[in-house]
Formats: structure tokens, sequence, C-alpha cells
């Protein structure tokens, strides 16, 4: 009984992995915070002292409709 050998052996692939040629680097000036933090306005929002009221006597229409004049022809 003789060995078994397959057709075409396995060959590696001619040109291997190779890293790149620039690793990553961190960037040189790491973040850092504003100098200056946030600070909320003085003086905060307060509504107006006197609020909006509609006016007490609501309009309504003029009692005696506008009619026109009767001119008399001499």
């Amino acid at each position: 009984m003789g060995s078994f050998v397959l057709p075409t052996p396995h060959t590696l692939h001619p040109t291997p992995y190779t890293p790149h040629p620039t690793p990553y680097t961190p960037h040189p000036t790491p973040h850092t915070p504003h100098p200056t933090p946030y600070t909320p306005h003085p003086t905060p929002y307060t509504p107006h002292p006197t609020p909006h009221t509609l006016h007490p006597t609501p309009h309504t229409p003029h009692p005696t409709p506008h009619t026109l004049f009767q001119v008399s022809r001499l």
C-alpha cells in the first residue's frame, strides 16, 4: 500500500503580511478642558412683575349702525 500525496500541495501566499510601516501613535497634544469653565449668568431670568391682562371693557359695536344721508335733489 503506497502513501497518498495530494496532486497540488499547499503553498504559502507569495507576499506575506507585513505590518504598516508607520504604526499608530497618539496625538502629541492631548485634549485639556477649557481654562474657564461655564458658569450660569449672574442674574437669572425672572418673569415680568406685572403680567399682561386683557382690557377690562371689551369692544362692542356701536349701538346705531351707520346709514347714508338722504340727499334731496332740488
